[in-house]
């Protein structure tokens, strides 16, 4: 539980202590100083967020065009401390908590990825090898993680080595949009510019199953459990815009779940905490976020933004 003078992360390594300077008493939240009105604060970017990760519920991490990474307090709105170091746009994040092992990772335009950890404001280490900009990003285990670029590459890299990537993987025409890993299944996903979903071994990055093609760019994928597989489709006017369920056993599309008039960069999958009922939320340029029940494809809720929306997250557990 986070306390009124926040200063450290709940896990075993010895890194996770904030920097002297960014040891501040943080303010009560909203939500238990008897206010029902949302604290107003300066934005703690200059420039669109452009990927989230969640540390823990309240505590999240954000990266941006502007190119720095931003860790904040959701509950008060606060910046707890904040990473430069990219020359290009913040692109993908990627939360790794062990024991012994807490880094966060960002992927970036100008074709890097940094290792960052929060008792510093400086990068631990650069990985570098692709040669435009990252655009997938996720880790495996404590120790490796793998990313993506529009190279048409995929790298495995170990955490501790910055001198060159694990392995290589490259297929022509494949632009990754971005990559997800799911531990039960052991496998890596991955979508592309070349309307395809790839799904790769891990183990020797060798590919395993290029899902059907469809008709659009593959902008973004994420396993719903250790069977089912989501992907989300650009477009512009209800054309294309469609998110796909596929089942990763047999490697066919299940069903697609239409209604967002505008592209689809995210889609994540929660669990109907009273009906356990598998449901999947997905947000569009169309300025929606929209909830869906993935079972038989109906729409159970929308919601609409003032702008469009590129990125959220969930953290783990039911809603």
């Amino acid at each position: 539980i986070m306390g009124n003078t926040y200063t450290s992360l709940s896990t075993h390594d010895p890194n996770d202590l904030l920097v002297g300077r960014d040891r501040q008493p943080m303010k009560k939240s909203a939500t238990f100083g008897g206010s029902t009105l949302p604290l107003l604060r300066p934005a703690i970017h200059s420039d669109s967020i452009t990927a989230l990760a969640v540390v823990r519920p309240g505590m999240v991490i954000t990266g941006s065009r502007d190119k720095t990474l931003a860790l904040n307090n959701v509950d008060t709105g606060e910046c707890v401390t904040k990473w430069t170091g990219h020359d290009g746009e913040v692109t993908k994040l990627a939360y790794e908590n062990t024991v012994g092992n807490h880094f966060v990772l960002s992927g970036s335009r100008d074709q890097s990825i940094k290792l960052w950890q929060f008792h510093s404001r400086e990068a631990q280490r650069t990985f570098e090898g692709h040669s435009l900009g990252v655009t997938g990003l996720a880790n495996i285990n404590e120790n490796s993680f793998v990313s993506g670029s529009r190279d048409t590459t995929l790298k495995i890299w170990d955490v501790e080595s910055t001198k060159r990537s694990v392995r290589s993987a490259q297929v022509n025409r494949n632009l990754v949009t971005h990559i997800t890993f799911s531990l039960p299944c052991n496998i890596i996903a991955q979508s592309s510019e070349d309307k395809e979903v790839k799904l790769w071994d891990p183990r020797n990055l060798e590919l395993v199953a290029q899902l059907p093609r469809k008709n659009h760019i593959q902008m973004y994928c994420e396993f719903i459990d250790d069977k089912l597989l989501a992907s989300s489709s650009n477009g512009f006017n209800g054309y294309g815009c469609e998110i796909s369920i596929w089942d990763i056993r047999t490697r066919k599309l299940l069903r697609e779940l239409r209604g967002h008039e505008g592209s689809v960069p995210c889609v994540a999958g929660l669990t109907q905490q009273v009906t356990l009922k598998k449901l999947l939320m997905s947000v569009s340029m169309d300025r929606s976020i929209r909830i869906w029940n993935i079972e038989d494809g109906g729409k159970l809720r929308g919601l609409i933004h003032r702008c469009s929306l590129l990125s959220f997250f969930l953290p783990k557990g039911n809603t």
